[in-house]
């Protein structure tokens, strides 16, 4: 039997840093003149790289992003990730019952942010030990999700085909490009009742999603006995 390659998302699916994300960025984008709340920055820029941010923004504005916004917004982010940030609930588990399976034969991370902010990241909480010198961002890649550029790096570093590989992703951005990859996908979505889950029900047809990192292994482990 092959083996399988499962690979991660960061920020929502390892690291509960979203909601955190959203209020920097939030305050960053009101420094520069824009309204924006934190809702707001977490529905509009959830699954964005820095430049899909940037471009976003500067449309919104009508002109160009000063600079070193960029680098503002990461700097007190990376401050804010060293103070408060938390794993998902039940991931250190999940991740240590998903190697024991026989046919897994690697775990890396797949993520549209920045290489310094996924690796303090997983730092900050203890996972990095899972996937040191496997942590694959978009500045290396190419095209960032929702394109499958990324996920396609991943498998070629980590040398497996994209039928070998099971992606777990929470953005639709990351969904749409796992499926373009041709991978199998589980979606992670905590709130699957939300407004976004019930309205983009084509984008994520071929995810199957799931509620509870404790229901994860079990998840892989029968998708691996098909």
């Amino acid at each position: 039997v092959d083996d399988n390659l499962i690979i991660f998302d960061c920020d929502g699916v390892l690291v509960d840093s979203e909601p955190l994300a959203a209020r920097v960025l939030a305050e960053a984008i009101r420094s520069l003149g824009l309204a924006m709340e934190s809702d707001e920055a977490a529905k509009v820029f959830l699954g964005c790289s820095m430049a899909m941010v940037i471009d976003i923004v500067a449309a919104r504005l009508g002109r160009p992003v000063e600079t070193g916004f960029a680098q503002s917004f990461l700097d007190q982010l990376h401050i804010e990730i060293h103070r408060d940030l938390e794993a998902i609930a039940g991931v250190h588990e999940a991740i240590e019952q998903i190697l024991l399976h026989e046919n897994v034969g690697g775990l890396c991370v797949a993520s549209n942010g920045e290489p310094e902010t996924v690796t303090l990241s997983l730092e900050a909480v203890g996972l990095i030990s899972f996937f040191k010198g496997r942590l694959y961002t978009a500045s290396a890649a190419g095209r960032p999700k929702p394109y499958p550029d990324l996920f396609l790096h991943a498998a070629h570093e980590m040398n497996y085909v994209p039928a070998n590989c099971i992606v777990i992703e929470d953005s639709l951005h990351g969904v749409n490009a796992a499926l373009a990859a041709g991978m199998r996908i589980f979606r992670y979505a905590p709130c699957a009742e939300t407004v976004e889950v019930r309205d983009h029900t084509d984008s994520v047809a071929g995810a199957r999603t799931f509620m509870n990192m404790n229901q994860l292994p079990g998840l892989i482990a029968a998708e691996l006995q098909c």
